[in-house]
Formats: C-alpha cells, structure tokens, sequence
C-alpha cells in the first residue's frame, strides 16, 4: 500500500499521543477508517462486573481484564497485577469514553484487540459542575463528581471525586462490602496562542477493594444445563466460610504470615499525568502525553478448584476436631503482593497533505516499569453448600503451602515508534496502513528452572538454602504492520478488507513461575473483510473474519487423584497441577454488524458472529507427584470458554424527554474441558432502562440487569480438563462462577 510521509515526518522525542482513529477527508463520503463494529460495542455493559468494561473476543480467548487506555496511555503498564480498572472508572470526570478498534491497539500497544480509550476532562471556558448518584436494590451506593472552572488568563482546574460502596448481591459475613472505591483526582490546565496551545496536569490518588466472590454450586446435569444444589440460590447466596484473615506462608521470608481479607485486597494507587496538544495554522498537530504510576497491589481470592467427597482417610474436620464426611470444596488462594513503578511517555505529530488527500501520523514512544510481585499460594477447603464452614485439614487451616508460587523483580524499558498514513486515492478507494516497531529489554531476578532448587514443592521459599534466585536479562524486537481499504462500487455500497498482525515476546511478569519463560515470537495474525452499505437509515458491514495466534502460552490448573500418599496428601485426594505449556489457536468467522435508524428517534443495533475457534499443535504430556505420567492431544478440539455462535440486539428509541433502551446478547454453547467432552448451554445477558430529561440541569435513569434473571453459570470442572468419559459427570456437583442477578439501579444526574 502507498504511503505519503515525506511532506511532514517530524518525530519528537517526548511523548503522549493524538488519537491514531484520525477520520479520511470527505473525499469519499462513505469509507473512514474501522469497521462500524468498532464503534458499537458497548464495553461498559458488563454482566459480570458492575465496575468493569467488558472484553470482547475476536475468537481467541480473552485473559486478564479489559485493556483501558487514558489520556493517550495505557492506565496500567500491564494488564495484570494492578490491574488498570482498579485505577480508573467511567464517570462525569471524563471528557469521553470511547471504544479503541484492533488496529488502533496494534499499533499503539502492540497486542490486537479492542480496549477502552478515555480522556479526561480539563477545564473549559465556563463554570461546569456535575454529579451522578447510583444505587441498586442489593445496597450499592456510588457517588461521581466533578466541577471544572477556568481562573483567568488561559489557566483552569477541575476537581473530580467517585465513591463506590457495593456490599454485592450475595452479601459476605467476612466484610462488609466486596468492593469499596475511593478516588480523587485534580487537573490544572492552561489555554494559549487563542486555544491552539493547551496543557494539563492530572493527579489521581485511588483506593480500590475488591474482594471477588462470584462463585456457587450447582449440579451439571450432563446435558449442558445446570439445576440447583441443595436450594443453593447464585448470585444471592454466600459460598465462602467466615474468616476474614488470610493465612499464608510467606514466598520471600519462608514465614507465616496472616492479613485482614481487606487489606489483603486493597490496590493504593498515584498517577501523575501530563498532556500538551497544540494546533498549528498548517494544519499539524503535535500531542504529547506522559504518565508516572506508583501503585501497590494485594490481591488475595480464592479461585474454586474440584469439588470431591471426604471420607475420614481424608484428614478433614470441622475447628473443633469432628471430623468431615461429605462433599469438599476445594479452593486455590494466591495472595498477591505486587507493585507497578512506571513512567511513560510519547510524542506524535499527525498532519495533512495540502490535497488533502493524506492525514498521517508520526509518534515515538519511551515506556519504562519497575515491577515485581511475590505470590504466596496455599489450598483450603469448606463445606459445598449456603453459609459454609471452612474445614481443617489435619488440623490447619490451609494445605499445599507455596506447591504453585510466583516471585520476580525486575525492569522492562520498551522503546518503539509507529508511522501510519490515510490517503483517500480517489472518491471511490481508500487506503490505509500503519507500522509499528518496537524494541524490549526486561532484566531482573527471579526463581525460575535454571537452578534445579528452584522446583516449586510444598512449603517452598525464597528463605530455603537450595533456593538460588537467577539473574535475567533479555532482549526481543517485536513489530506490527497494519492496512486496510474501502472500494465504493456505488455511492454508499462497496467492498472492504482489513489486516493487522502483531508480535509479542515473555514481558516482566512471565517471570514469575518456575519455568523459564519462551523467547520465541508469539505472533497474532488478524484478517477480515467483506461488503459495507450504508445510507441515512443503516450502516452495515459483512465480513468473513480470520485469526491465528502462534506460541501462546498457558499454565492449565490440572487436576490429578493420587494413587499414593504424597506429601500432606492422601491416596485418592485431588491434586492440583500447573505445567507451562505452547500451543497455536486458529478461528474462522463471519460477522455482520448493523445500525439501523428507520425512523426519527429509532435505532437498533444488530451484531451476528459464527465463528469455529480451534486448538493447533496442542500436546501436553504432564507428570503428577505421584509418578503418573500421561500423554493429551488437543489439536483441533474446539477452544474452551468460547461460543462459536454470538448475537446481539440492542434497540433504542427517543421521544420527548424519554429514552428507552434493551439491550439483549447471546452466546451460545461453550465447552468446558479442553477434550470437548463437557459444555454449558447458551445464554442471555440482558439489560434495558428508561431514562427521562426533567429540565437541562437534572435527568433521571431507570436500569436493569439481567432481565431474565438467567443463573450464567459457567467455569470449569478442574478435574474433568483431561477428561474422555463424560458419563461419570452426569448430575455432578460442581462450582462455578455466575454473573450478575437480576438487579435494579437507578441514577441521578445533576449539571450545573
């Protein structure tokens, strides 16, 4: 594809970003650039999560949460470990939150996918206020605010707070809210050269609790449908026994150590941002951003592992020493203990040719973290079932101390540079594309297989003697290249195609574990393409989609019964069971998007996907304590976790000062296992609302979630990963995870 970038390359050393998505002239009325999917999916519908933006796949699984981006830069410089929507929400002290597209991420991150791009507000040329207020049926309160005022001679401040008090639906006796928000934040700006010229510097202090508790049992009947356990209620009835301290053997001391459940999941976080934009009467733009994060991270949340039978071999018994018979839930508790030292920062340069045929983009980018995290890890067991009683075994509390633990602690320094040009050819073709080229280097000290010592094993620290930290230092160049067109057949009708692929290496954090992580190229490779049509009452895209994923890494939580006591562990207990492992993904789809406006004040949003996700070169051949060493073969089994069907209706229509809106998705079945033997039935998410205008300074908002009050349970049977036979899992209790229960909200929206 051409690309005119000699007229006006300049790269500047310091940095933050205009925005890549800079729309093609009118010169063809129907082609900008990005599908109109990108612009639809609303990635702040959660079902799972009132306070997170949704992840949307493209046909591979999703991991970690939802990449956010603000001011120009990513809020978190992983997406793991302090987590980016720990520091940041959706709210009045933002000028706009919008969707990012793959291959603006590809670009910009390195990684194709979509995320959440967000700009905070400065002040502007008056006073403005404003303030939302929401709750919910279950006790939910959440308060955002936000008042901005210039001060003269081009200066100005604005003075955000949000507080969000959420006890969850299913209320835990070990605390009195599952999350608990605090954040304030402060912007000076300044105006100049007639508001050509502004700059602004944002400070954000957040506290951020989350205890996740989104866990229940029920009965998988076998069919892929789901009943209810012993009365069991999701979503409304309390899964986790009355403890409210984590107990945990300390990786780096080799110590015993205990925290409140609070503070053991409490992120405290700084940011320090700086943006400058300034227009110049040419038309070039020059946008520099850049962003320092001190933050801390405890994360201690038990993950639901097998559920299994006790007998009085088993060892378990209740605080007082009675001993248990009976269904155990087993669960995994890794206490995090991580920080983020980072600063980044870019610089870009967008313009246009004087045809006005190019709009190109020229950045550099300098990102540096200082990060590391110690992770503790221990199994403990409670009774299946609402309200329940957490089990000793053999007398404490926990079991398995540090048999799966993680330490690093170490720098990444990334550097690279991107270039990207639109150029509308003529009124019918429009072209573009984009590079990206990026050079890694992450270095730092860890625990990992190159000294035998290193094993992980029960009771395993960093304190042990035959325990040799090793020193790493590793370099990778990684690079994406982006391009895609539009060829108007007629006015408002014509053909498009897209294609992005992008490289990743091992980053800081894959570290962690006990193997050295692969310096091999994880490449991602993203193709679609097919017909737009649009005009005053649609715009439609049809496209077969294509993507493949090579190297990618995954630490499966396999699960194993003994055939011998190894351990603290009994013959016939559950043992559970993380290999590294490398494997290819492929998925072929189509998918059609639409936004229909039929008349004045009506709009409907149509998104159909079919897709067939798909495993390559995926073979795995673990050996457990016991000795037992088996050979698995996942080539071509269909992906876990993904449907291969996607459906989503969302009407709205406007009258008056009314707003009425549904929105209404489908995801069909999904496999549990990776042998395919095992899956969950498809399901809705739904939500709708009203909302109503009372004059310009106060509206109203009526919401629910989950209209259908569906039960969403989904998660996998730890034990049944390996699993051929899937007659012996026909009404078996397992536990799982839900989404959110059929919840009313509703909102005030004061402006002044």
């Amino acid at each position: 594809m051409h690309m005119n970038l000699s007229r006006a390359i300049a790269i500047t050393l310091i940095s933050i970003t205009m925005p890549i998505n800079v729309m093609a002239q009118e010169a063809i009325a129907d082609s900008t650039k990005g599908s109109s999917g990108d612009k639809n999916r609303n990635v702040l519908m959660n079902a799972d999560f009132a306070s997170q933006p949704r992840q949307i796949s493209l046909g591979l699984p999703i991991s970690g949460y939802a990449y956010i981006y603000e001011d120009g830069l990513p809020v978190s410089y992983y997406n793991y470990q302090v987590y980016p929507y720990k520091s940041w929400h959706s709210g009045v002290s933002h000028e706009s939150v919008q969707t990012m597209g793959p291959q603006d991420m590809a670009l910009k991150y390195g990684v194709i996918t979509y995320s959440v791009d967000s700009k905070s507000k400065l002040a502007g040329d008056s006073f403005e206020g404003k303030l939302d207020y929401t709750f919910n049926h279950y006790g939910r309160q959440m308060v955002d605010a936000n008042v901005s005022t210039p001060m003269g001679k081009g200066l100005g401040i604005s003075i955000g707070t949000y507080h969000n008090f959420d006890p969850g639906s299913n209320h835990l006796d070990m605390t009195c809210l599952q999350e608990s928000a605090h954040f304030y934040k402060v912007a000076v700006s300044k105006t100049w050269n007639e508001g050509r010229g502004k700059a602004g510097l944002i400070y954000q202090y957040s506290q951020f609790k989350e205890i996740i508790e989104n866990y229940g049992p029920f009965i998988f009947v076998g069919d892929g449908s789901v009943k209810e356990y012993e009365g069991f209620k999701l979503g409304i009835d309390q899964y986790r026994p009355v403890n409210n301290m984590v107990k945990y053997l300390d990786v780096v001391t080799g110590k015993m150590e205990e925290q409140d459940i609070d503070d053991a999941n409490t992120n405290k976080v700084h940011n320090l941002n700086f943006v400058l934009d300034y227009n110049w009467d040419n038309g070039m733009k020059l946008a520099v951003h850049s962003k320092y994060k001190h933050g801390h991270s405890f994360r201690s949340c038990p993950s639901v592992m097998g559920v299994s039978d006790a007998t009085v071999e088993s060892g378990f018994t209740y605080e007082d020493g009675t001993p248990y018979v009976g269904k155990v839930q087993t669960r995994r508790m890794l206490h995090f203990d991580g920080f983020e030292y980072s600063w980044m920062t870019n610089g870009a340069l967008t313009g246009q040719s004087k045809d006005g045929r190019h709009n190109w983009l020229a950045e550099v980018d300098y990102w540096l973290n200082y990060g590391g995290t110690n992770t503790s890890m221990y199994l403990l067991g409670h009774e299946v079932k609402k309200d329940p009683k957490q089990l000793l075994h053999n007398g404490s509390e926990g079991y398995s101390y540090n048999s799966y633990a993680e330490y690093y602690d170490g720098h990444e320094h990334k550097l690279f540079g991107l270039l990207s040009d639109q150029w509308n050819v003529s009124r019918r073709l429009w072209l573009y594309a984009g590079v990206r080229a990026e050079f890694i280097n992450v270095q730092g000290y860890a625990a990992n297989d190159v000294w035998a010592g290193n094993a992980r094993h029960v009771g395993f620290s960093l304190a042990d003697e035959s325990v040799v930290k090793n020193h790493f230092n590793d370099s990778h160049f990684n690079y994406a290249v982006v391009g895609s067109t539009r060829f108007a057949l007629v006015s408002g009708f014509g053909l498009l195609a897209e294609y992005s692929t992008a490289t990743i290496h091992s980053q800081l954090f894959h570290y962690g574990s006990y193997n050295y992580p692969s310096q091999e190229s994880m490449p991602t490779t993203y193709f679609r393409g097919g017909i737009y049509w649009k005009n005053k009452w649609i715009d439609l895209t049809s496209q077969m989609t294509y993507i493949t994923m090579k190297n990618s890494e995954e630490r499966p939580n396999l699960s194993h019964v003994l055939t011998k006591d190894v351990g603290d562990m009994k013959a016939g207990m559950s043992e559970s069971f993380t290999p590294s492992c490398y494997y290819d993904m492929a998925t072929l789809g189509w998918l059609t998007d639409a936004m229909i406006t039929p008349i004045d004040g009506l709009s409907i949003h149509l998104m159909f996907t079919i897709r067939d996700p798909k495993y390559k070169n995926f073979k795995i051949t673990p050996t457990f304590s016991d000795g037992v060493t088996e050979e698995y073969n996942f080539t071509d089994k269909t992906i876990t976790a993904l449907s291969k069907m996607e459906l989503e209706i969302e009407p709205s229509y406007r009258f008056g000062d009314w707003r009425v809106w549904l929105s209404a998705r489908y995801f069909s079945r999904q496999y549990i296992n990776k042998t395919n033997t095992l899956y969950f039935n498809g399901r809705w998410e739904t939500f709708g609302g009203v909302d109503y205008k009372l004059n310009r300074h106060v509206s109203f908002a009526a919401s629910v979630v989950n209209i259908l009050n569906q039960k969403g349970a989904s998660g996998k049977i730890t034990a049944a990963d390996l699993l051929t036979d899937a007659r012996q899992y026909e009404d078996y209790v397992m536990a799982g995870t839900f989404i959110r229960p059929f919840t009313f909200e509703f909102t005030t929206r004061i402006n002044f």
